[in-house]
């Protein structure tokens, strides 16, 4: 039974990788919901156990930061916020940096995913204005975002699902990465001014016209002020996914839109490829493969902060970029709170994976948006365009975030 489960996790995530098979084609959550059925129906994973997988906690915390994510788009703050970035800056390396801190500091509040969707195709035809090559602002878009996303609890999924678990606060959890996050946004712009220094060569040529963002200024203040107010319940110390359905909740009441124009917005399908996940993860996680991976790469942590640091870092990367982040977050929460200085060890995964989603295009949802998105307005990122940048963008992110972490907590 081993084998066949082994044998339905390897299928699943092949076509989640080419989402389509001879006569359909498969989105990502419909081919990890296909991955969990056959889990349980031919890998005779019992039902019980399935059901228990999910972690209702995780999917209403996230469900309750979409509703709010979904008002902000509805009434238009994103493209107002991408709008004014390129607007107001003519200089290629500045508005490069601009692209870089304005997408990493969103990603750190809302979902890293909502950015890419919506900063991508504002962005392409603004740089084709200005006549700038776009590859160099739209990695800066997908790289800043993983990055930046890393600095909270509501950043990303794997955050949410690493700060559910481990019960650490929100403001213990920001305290301990912001430092790492902020530093990362810092080595990404390098990086990134470096490989397209010639790209990034100050051009008086293309101007942007005004750009028609229309914003609906009452619907985002009402859900921005909502925001503040469940950041600071988040601070104060109170249940994350009870503040984040409240407040989604209270928006809906008093958004005075309907409230299918938000539903329509929320993304329904990430919920349930969360909720797959859990099921398909659940069904391998026992498997030798991933013991390998899990339980006996921690067997080897003795509480020395800098070896097991360096251990996990390595652990969450091949991980990350083998079933990617949320996965592999998934696969390693129920061994952390076991080991030697847990809290350390959430930290450091919860740095190590999202950072490790730099490496290649695979390594994070956010990078695949970024790059379907642009590749469909026709500046196609290739697998090398990404990992040209992606590999010392990630080694020395990782290195700073390890080191970062340590002497934070020495």
């Amino acid at each position: 039974m081993n084998t066949v489960r082994l044998a339905i996790f390897v299928a699943t995530y092949g076509l989640i990788a080419v989402q389509q098979l001879p006569g359909m084609r498969l989105n990502r959550p419909a081919a990890s919901l296909l991955g969990a059925v056959a889990m349980v129906v031919v890998g005779r994973l019992p039902v019980h156990d399935a059901y228990a997988a999910i972690d209702p906690d995780v999917i209403v915390f996230l469900l309750g930061v979409l509703l709010l994510t979904g008002y902000l788009e509805l009434g238009g703050f994103f493209d107002w916020a991408a709008a004014r970035i390129v607007g107001r800056t003519t200089s290629p390396r500045v508005l490069l940096a601009m692209i870089v801190a304005t997408s990493g500091l969103l990603s750190a509040l809302f979902l890293n995913d909502t950015i890419c969707l919506v900063f991508t195709p504002l962005l392409i035809p603004a740089l084709r204005a200005l006549r700038l090559r776009p590859l160099p602002f739209l990695l800066g878009v997908a790289f800043a975002a993983n990055v930046g996303s890393a600095a909270t609890i509501t950043g990303n999924p794997q955050n949410m699902l690493i700060g559910i678990s481990s019960h650490l606060g929100y403001a213990s959890f920001f305290g301990a990465l912001a430092l790492p996050a902020a530093g990362g946004l810092v080595i990404v712009y390098a990086v990134l001014a470096f490989a397209y220094r010639n790209d990034l060569r100050p051009t008086t040529a293309g101007t942007v016209g005004t750009v028609d963002t229309p914003l609906d200024r009452a619907l985002v203040i009402k859900a921005l002020i909502l925001f503040a107010a469940a950041l600071a319940c988040w601070l104060a110390g109170l249940s994350l996914p009870l503040v984040a359905i409240t407040a989604g909740t209270v928006m809906i009441a008093i958004g005075g839109r309907d409230a299918a124009q938000a539903f329509a917005r929320v993304e329904w399908s990430l919920l349930l490829f969360f909720a797959a996940l859990f099921v398909l993860m659940r069904g391998v996680q026992d498997l030798p493969l991933f013991l390998d991976l899990t339980s006996r790469a921690a067997g080897g942590l003795r509480g020395n902060p800098w070896h097991d640091a360096v251990t996990v870092s390595a652990a969450m990367t091949v991980l990350s970029n083998l079933v990617s982040n949320v996965p592999a977050v998934m696969l390693w929460r129920p061994v952390v709170p076991h080991l030697p200085n847990p809290k350390l060890i959430w930290l450091v995964m919860a740095m190590s994976a999202t950072f490790a989603g730099n490496l290649t295009i695979l390594g994070s949802m956010a990078n695949l948006i970024v790059a379907e998105r642009s590749s469909s307005r026709g500046v196609p990122m290739r697998f090398g365009d990404f990992l040209r940048t992606g590999v010392p963008i990630t080694v020395l992110t990782m290195a700073w975030g390890i080191a970062a972490l340590v002497l934070l907590r020495a």
